[in-house]
């Protein structure tokens, strides 16, 4: 008789147990690089948000009385940035006057989730204009600039 020549059952698990090990491991690794990426995109525009709003508010007195992300996009803005722009997490950009402070603007960005979050609010503390603390809550996540 014929030896019959494959994998046996054994050789098989063995080989699928080697394989998700592979996929734990490499998965998360790519999930961080892109909230790294998107956190990278977000900071950049902010800081695009930020200089065009300084440039609206020159244009208007001083103060952001009325400005908004869609104002923004009309010439202070790249090209880039259009008023149906989304956040990296495919949420809203939104900027507003400050309801306490007429010369400060309030940025938001809408979906984001609780890591990148904290990354974002970790990298942009450091703004030397940021007037207060960045917060999140329910997805929001918002920062005070002057």
């Amino acid at each position: 008789m014929k030896k019959a020549q494959g994998f046996t059952i054994i050789e098989l698990i063995i080989a699928m147990v080697i394989i998700t090990v592979i996929l734990l491991v490499v998965v998360p690794v790519g999930q961080t690089a892109t909230d790294n990426s998107r956190v990278a995109n977000a900071m950049s525009s902010i800081k695009a948000i930020e200089t065009a709003a300084v440039g609206w508010a020159n244009d208007n007195g001083g103060q952001y009385t009325g400005i908004s992300f869609t104002q923004l996009t009309n010439g202070y803005l790249p090209l880039e940035f259009t008023p149906k722009s989304t956040d990296p997490w495919n949420g809203d950009y939104t900027v507003n006057v400050n309801s306490n402070d007429a010369t400060k603007i309030d940025i938001s960005l809408s979906n984001v989730p609780t890591g990148p979050a904290a990354k974002l609010t970790t990298a942009l503390t450091k703004i030397a204009a940021a007037s207060g603390s960045p917060s999140y809550a329910d997805g929001i996540w918002s920062i005070t600039l002057q």
